[in-house]
């Protein structure tokens, strides 16, 4: 009877030992098999695989847990083990490094096998937003897998992992560009008027000589202006134009819109360069004869008489100063 008891005994050992050794050297996440319907994955976190490594934020998060749930041999620890020796970790996590573990986002349409609670896996599809697809890539010398940031289940995409594995990238903008917009800025406005004159013979005793600027004779008569013409101009303003980003780092995708969130800076130059026109009167003497001068004379003291009387008439403002001779 004691012999009976013994030889079971070893019989349920064995089996056990058995059991144990077969899940360990689970390849399921590895092996292709996706004779049925695939499954459509839009959103993680329901049956994490790893809940240890859920929510982590950084390479140096997810490295963490997984050395020291490797000390404290917690539940799940063996089966992370066993899938990071069938990439190239021979003593699993305790040949992982920090530097081996990077961050990648799965691009949505993507298709592989995932893992679920129970450390069962099942050829699925990724659908969905991107944003939801952050994972950790852990890759050694000979192969890699990538462990999903929300949920910490194991996922290995089919065929080549390039063709729908993101990667991340630096940004860098550098339009930094000086952007000159004509004729948008304060209007200068220059009168270019014309007078006529005549040389004095006969002169007061006490008269000063050179009583005019820009008139060479040195007694002219008072002069008067026969024409104006204004010109308006607009002056240039130069703006400097500069982009930055927030971001240091996006997301690129295969097949996807990379988007970069950019701010815009414009800022004005306190000075212009160019040469600016004057503003004020640019004023033409013109020496004629007396005889000319007094019938100037004449003519335009009538039409500032006429001038007068059609604004007393129309209670209108008549600019004498836009009458020409």
């Amino acid at each position: 009877m004691k012999r009976s008891i013994l030889i079971s005994a070893s019989i349920l050992i064995a089996s056990t030992a058995f059991a144990q050794s077969d899940a360990t050297s689970d390849n399921s996440l590895f092996n292709f098999d996706n004779t049925g319907n695939v499954k459509e994955i839009t959103k993680l976190g329901t049956a994490p695989e790893f809940p240890f490594l859920r929510n982590m934020s950084s390479p140096r998060q997810v490295y963490a847990a997984i050395k020291r749930n490797d000390r404290e041999h917690t539940s799940g620890m063996k089966r992370l083990n066993n899938l990071l020796m069938q990439i190239g970790f021979t003593n699993g996590a305790k040949d992982l490094q920090e530097s081996d573990i990077t961050e990648a986002m799965i691009a949505p349409g993507t298709e592989g096998n995932m893992g679920s609670r129970g450390y069962r896996y099942a050829y699925s599809r990724l659908d969905g937003d991107a944003s939801e697809f952050k994972a950790w890539k852990i890759s050694s010398s000979t192969g890699s897998l990538y462990l999903m940031a929300k949920c910490g289940n194991a996922f290995y995409p089919k065929g080549t992992v390039n063709r729908t594995a993101c990667i991340t990238a630096p940004v860098k903008l550098t339009t930094d560009q000086q952007i000159t917009l004509p004729a948008s800025d304060q209007k200068v406005t220059t009168e270019n008027k014309t007078y006529v004159y005549y040389e004095r013979k006969h002169h007061k005793k006490h008269d000063a000589a050179y009583p005019i600027a820009d008139i060479s004779d040195k007694y002219p008569s008072r002069p008067i202006m026969i024409s104006e013409e204004k010109d308006v101009d607009v002056m240039p303003v130069t703006y400097n134009v500069n982009l930055s980003t927030p971001e240091n780092t996006v997301s690129v995708c295969p097949d996807s819109t990379l988007n970069i969130n950019a701010n815009v800076n414009v800022e004005r130059v306190a000075s212009y360069t160019g040469n600016y026109p004057t503003s004020g009167d640019h004023k033409q003497y013109k020496k004629i004869k007396k005889r000319e001068y007094k019938m100037v004379a004449r003519k335009m003291r009538r039409i500032k008489r006429k001038e007068e009387k059609i604004a007393r008439r129309t209670r209108t403002t008549v600019d004498v100063s836009t009458t020409k001779a």
